[in-house]
């Protein structure tokens, strides 16, 4: 291992890795003492700083906490610390072989796939804290999500050749075509009615529509449309979290006005993209959890997919999102058939599919583009394409459910 890479193995021994599990159990609705650098919960011994050691340390946690927590609690949180460093070197050997760029082209400068590194270690750091609460828990908190999206958001516009990178055709045959980050309209060329008021008009309708959709919304329609209106402002007025999405809301607002102004054309392109992706890619999966549960009259997926996917679209677009959401049920079919020979339980979180799927996209990324592009539409026909998609499920949804409901009955 070369300078850099003994480097990141430390730092994902000695600080990512307990920090990943400090997070899976400290950002959790319900919070667990479990993590050696939480604060112990009544009955739990005083842990020791041998305790606090990376990856050894679960083995003297193991006998003393073992009745609280159960016998084998700890062989997760050790399975963790224990791959993080070697699943850092190896993804930073990925990301500076070239992996993710197409192929045949001339040498890609080292910073970009440095940054593509920086992009993929965030994310994947993200997808493994969701995953493992929505395991334990069924739901993915903003705890984990709403900090995601805005680090996504900054990062798409700090270091714009973070981006997944798609080849454009070449002009002449003889040449190669050139290796352009992904935006909000590949496979598509930039529209450049982008860079003016309609970007900026497309950017802020995307930001508000997910502060919007991280409020405390309920829509009680038992009496009436009227008092449903009236329910639902007196349920945004009196939750606490109301204040302060409004304050990120216009503080984004504001950003998202200046960032116009002032970007250069490849910073706002890069920033407008993740807007898209944080628009496009959580409407997807809004869209259909929407449908699922009006046809099948019960909840198919939690709200928490939805902050998931907006957050991972922040960090790469729209287009990937779309990808993972229709691979995730592959990524799980196996385990939910095994988990239900075993427990008989048919529920299963789909949070941790989706962040399988995602992770399956970007490691393929070159393989998956090529197959995938020629059927993706540009954004400007993608909500009503969405819209005639979402009625056939619904429908189709709805025919299943009738049948299945029948042949119960």
């Amino acid at each position: 291992m070369n300078g850099i890479e003994i480097g990141l193995f430390v730092f994902g021994l000695l600080l990512l890795g307990p920090f990943l599990n400090f997070a899976i159990y400290s950002f959790a609705y319900f919070p667990r003492a479990i993590s050696p650098w939480q604060t112990p919960s009544e009955g739990i011994p005083n842990r020791t700083l041998w305790s606090r050691v990376p990856v050894l340390g679960w083995f003297k946690s193991s006998r003393q906490e073992a009745e609280i927590f159960g016998r084998f609690y700890w062989v997760r949180p050790f399975l963790i610390e224990l791959g993080t460093p070697f699943c850092l070197v190896l993804l930073y050997r990925y990301c500076i072989d070239g992996a993710f760029m197409p192929t045949g082209l001339p040498a890609i400068p080292t910073s970009t796939l440095q940054h593509q590194f920086i992009a993929f270690a965030a994310l994947i750091s993200l997808m493994t804290v969701a995953t493992f609460i929505d395991f334990d828990e069924r739901t993915i908190p903003d705890m984990v999500t709403v900090p995601g999206t805005l680090i996504g958001l900054i990062g798409a516009m700090v270091i714009p050749d973070w981006r997944l990178h798609e080849s454009i055709p070449p002009v002449f045959p003889a040449l190669l075509g050139p290796a352009l980050p992904m935006q909000a309209n590949s496979p598509f060329l930039w529209d450049i009615s982008f860079h003016d008021s309609t970007g900026l008009f497309l950017g802020l309708f995307f930001w508000s529509g997910w502060c919007f959709g991280l409020a405390d919304r309920r829509w009680i329609s038992r009496r009436g449309s009227k008092k449903a209106i009236e329910y639902f402002f007196a349920r945004l007025q009196r939750s606490p979290s109301t204040k302060l999405l409004a304050a990120l809301w216009v503080i984004g607002f504001i950003g998202i006005v200046i960032a116009h102004a002032n970007l250069d054309a490849t910073r706002w392109e890069s920033l407008l993209s993740s807007l898209f992706g944080i628009g496009l890619g959580g409407v997807l999966v809004w869209g259909f959890r929407l449908v699922a549960r009006l046809a099948l009259k019960q909840e198919a997926l939690g709200f928490g997919d939805v902050t998931l996917m907006a957050m991972i679209g922040a960090f790469f677009g729209w287009q990937i999102v779309w990808m993972a959401f229709f691979i995730a049920p592959i990524c799980g079919l196996a385990f939910v058939i095994i988990s239900w020979i075993i427990t008989r339980d048919n529920s299963t979180p789909f949070g941790p599919y989706l962040c399988a799927g995602t992770l399956y996209a970007m490691l393929d990324w070159v393989r998956l583009w090529d197959w995938f592009q020629i059927y993706f539409l540009p954004p400007i026909f993608i909500l009503p394409f969405l819209g005639a998609m979402l009625f056939a499920l619904g429908v189709m949804l709805w025919i299943v459910h009738r049948i299945k409901s029948g042949l119960i009955a």
